[in-house]
């Protein structure tokens, strides 16, 4: 079996002590971070997605590494919205680099959707992208697959998430589906722990390490509903015959001193 931890949407600022939402963010991945180490899991790997830092900074990328640095496991990203590419792809960490991870049998399959961008804070997989995940599943029909990205490929029930979801998502079912050794699609962007079915494929989307989005509204969760509002995040039990086992932590002392 293998072990897999999401960490999502940390929003991590240019500057120590910079605040998304008046929150903390590093401060809040930090204790985030913390948690994940109590549980004295041997992570295989760590997929970091969602909107990474809030503005692009080579600094933010900087300090979330090292954040990060604690936790077992190999390393893995995909871009968010806010993110800038270019800048993430300064690091000189491999893993990082990569398209896609082995994770004993499994196969997870890393995607950029911020092709053509709208500017609101939606985006779409890239034709060439479409092309590699199809002939990538054709190829590795055995092995047991994840995939993840940032635009979540199935809407949510927000109306104003559902306008920025995967532009291209009908594209990106119809190369997945006929492939049943595709067991999950994990992605950030809505700031909400959601485990949704389509076509026998659960996608699951992880909490924001910082600031929660409200279901079915255009407001951060307040403190009149403190435990969805806590930081969270996810882990994976990847189980040899194709089982995902899924569990989501939410940090009760987040915000204490």
């Amino acid at each position: 079996m293998r072990y897999l931890l999401q960490i999502s949407d940390c929003h991590i600022s240019p500057e120590p002590g910079g605040h998304y939402y008046e929150r903390d963010s590093e401060f809040l991945l930090k204790r985030v971070v913390a948690h994940a180490l109590s549980l004295g899991i041997s992570f295989d790997a760590v997929l970091l997605s969602g909107d990474l830092v809030h503005h692009g900074e080579l600094s933010a990328y900087e300090r979330l590494l090292q954040t990060i640095q604690p936790l077992p496991g190999v390393r893995c990203w995909v871009a968010g919205n806010h993110d800038n590419s270019e800048q993430m792809d300064r690091f000189d960490i491999s893993v990082l680099k990569q398209s896609e991870l082995r994770l004993g049998r499994w196969r997870m399959l890393l995607l950029d959707s911020n092709h053509l961008p709208d500017g609101k804070g939606s985006g779409s997989i890239s034709p060439d992208s479409l092309e590699w995940l199809e002939s990538t599943l054709s190829k590795h029909t055995d092995a047991p697959t994840l995939i993840a990205l940032h635009h979540n490929p199935l809407p949510i029930g927000t109306p104003w998430q559902d306008q920025i979801m995967l532009a291209n998502a009908e594209e990106f079912w119809n190369r997945v589906k006929p492939h049943s050794q595709v067991k999950g699609v994990l992605c950030g962007h809505v700031h909400q722990a959601l485990e949704l079915q389509y076509a026998g494929i659960t996608m699951w989307s992880a909490p924001s390490t910082a600031v929660q989005f409200k279901p079915g509204m255009l407001t951060v969760t307040t403190e009149d509903d403190p435990q969805a509002g806590l930081p969270g995040y996810r882990w994976y039990e990847l189980h040899s015959d194709g089982q995902i086992v899924a569990h989501l932590e939410r940090v009760q002392d987040a915000f204490e001193a």
